[in-house]
């Protein structure tokens, strides 16, 4: 059985593609199928963009180095992951409104599906903020045969 792990990345300098080999070299080790290594990436990522996007950006004087965490270890069978970053506090499952996108085209804003997605997604979806850091803990499970 694969152990917890733990890795830092650089969410402005690194390129996404580390953060996902270390998700799929993790869920290879947890044994788990494609699709769940594929729902894990999809939600970092999206979790990273709002990072990079809303979280550091909004610090004053602009930090070079804008680090994420990303733990991941293996309870019964579930994937459990907790993400974080050191960007000001901010739940941003407080208020999940999707986007609305019932008028015409033109008004439609890009984008605001993500949140949405990982609530949808995401088992025991639950945010923090601890030590100076944004804490989302969340489950994926690892074998959905029979569900």
């Amino acid at each position: 059985m694969v152990t917890a792990q733990t890795r830092q990345f650089n969410a402005r300098l690194e390129p996404f593609s580390a953060v996902r080999e270390f998700i799929e070299r993790f869920c290879a080790g947890a044994e788990a199928p494609r699709r769940t290594g594929e729902e894990l990436v999809l939600i970092v990522d999206e979790l990273s963009e709002n990072t990079v996007r809303h979280g550091y950006p909004s610090i004053e004087g602009r930090a070079t180095e804008w680090p994420i965490w990303l733990t991941l270890s293996v309870s019964g069978r579930d994937i459990v992951a907790l993400y974080e970053d050191a960007a000001p506090a901010h739940n941003p499952f407080d208020n999940i409104v999707p986007p609305d996108y019932s008028g015409p085209a033109e008004s439609w804003r890009i984008g605001g599906w993500g949140v949405p997605l990982i609530a949808r997604i995401a088992g025991s979806l639950r945010y923090e903020y601890s030590g100076g850091r944004n804490r989302i803990h969340f489950t994926l499970p690892i074998d959905r045969t029979g569900m």
